[in-house]
């Protein structure tokens, strides 16, 4: 029990630490006053959910006054009222994270990584930039949200995955790859050999599409009365961005593009064959579909428009070192026995 409640020290200085790192180093994007009040700039203003966090933050007398207090990190008090929504979001993060290893790998090797590996790809995605180094304050609640969501998903629990498609679409419109993560775990045949084509293990007809179009209908009801109540905002950076994008595909760009959960997506992408268990390992069949919705919506180089895969990519590559791990403890020991 002492090194279990060690470890969760361990872990809540560690996400301090990462949080006040990402608070201080990037810069705001939005007009706090102004999103606040309801009146930035769409899409932004349409992401809408940490306003509840942040209101009660910078307008209680109380916290206020705790902030001028702890002074540093805490003034000016938006950064503060960031810093208090990030360490928040990070440690709901953290926790599905934990969550969700212990349900994909029960017997798990190596659970102390995997909070370790969610740091790693949360600082790559989030703070790790070349360019485009700007705080937005539904990042870290997103990922909070996504990963909360693919952990239910995976415990086949639909109940709270409507929940967390109905919070998580008021703060940002990237629950809508929980839907195809969802079809895509329900439709993933059990029947099939490691080393068969993730494409080839899924079978559209297990789909329930009932309860899909339930969970679409959620998604489209939230953003159609989001779009509905600030369709008066500015929409000068709602728009479609493919043509931007094209020049990021040269190799110049090529490290930044790359640099998806600190290298791992890119790295799982590779070895996508050898995650087990293979329900878990075919969720990378969203990625595909995510790029693509990036490529017209995003700027592909800020890689903070992935960040919501760092929870699924740490497990996934915790999952892959325990795999090489067992292969190499095999191995082994067929070589002691053929000497013996």
């Amino acid at each position: 029990m002492l090194r279990i409640w060690a470890a969760r020290a361990f872990y809540a200085l560690s996400t301090l630490q990462i949080s006040s790192f990402y608070v201080v180093t990037m810069h705001p994007y939005l007009n706090y006053a102004n999103y606040l009040s309801g009146h930035e700039r769409n899409p932004f203003q349409q992401r809408i959910l940490p306003v509840a966090i942040l209101w009660p933050l910078l307008h209680s007398p109380a916290v206020l006054w705790v902030f001028m207090h702890l002074k540093g990190l805490f003034l000016p008090v938006q950064r503060g009222a960031a810093f208090v929504l990030s360490f928040f979001a990070m440690s709901v993060a953290g926790y599905y994270t934990m969550k969700l290893y212990q349900a994909v790998s029960p017997g798990g090797k190596l659970p102390f990584l995997v909070y370790l590996t969610f740091l790693y790809t949360t600082l790559s995605s989030y703070v790790i930039l070349v360019q485009m180094h700007f705080f937005y304050p539904y990042d870290t609640l997103s990922m909070a949200f996504f990963t909360a969501g693919v952990y239910y998903i995976y415990t086949r629990q639909f109940a709270p995955l409507l929940l967390v498609m109905l919070l998580g679409t008021l703060n940002r419109e990237t629950t809508l790859f929980l839907i195809v993560i969802y079809a895509i775990d329900m439709a993933s045949r059990m029947d099939v050999e490691m080393e068969t084509p993730l494409w080839k293990r899924i079978d559209p007809a297990k789909i329930p599409w009932l309860r899909t179009a339930a969970l679409f209908a959620v998604w489209l009801g939230v953003k159609l009365v989001l779009r509905h109540s600030f369709a008066r905002n500015d929409n000068s950076e709602d728009y479609v961005r493919v043509r931007e994008n094209l020049h990021l595909f040269l190799p110049n760009h090529w490290p930044a593009l790359l640099n998806i959960c600190g290298y791992l997506v890119p790295a799982l992408l590779v070895f996508r064959r050898q995650i087990v268990p293979l329900r878990f390992g075919n969720y990378l069949l969203v990625f595909p579909v995510w790029f693509a919705v990036m490529c017209c919506k995003a700027i592909l180089v800020e890689t903070r428009v992935y960040g919501e895969l760092s929870g699924y990519t740490a497990v996934a590559g915790v999952l892959l070192l325990e795999r090489y791990m067992a292969f190499n403890a095999r191995t082994e020991m067929r070589q002691s026995n053929q000497e013996g």
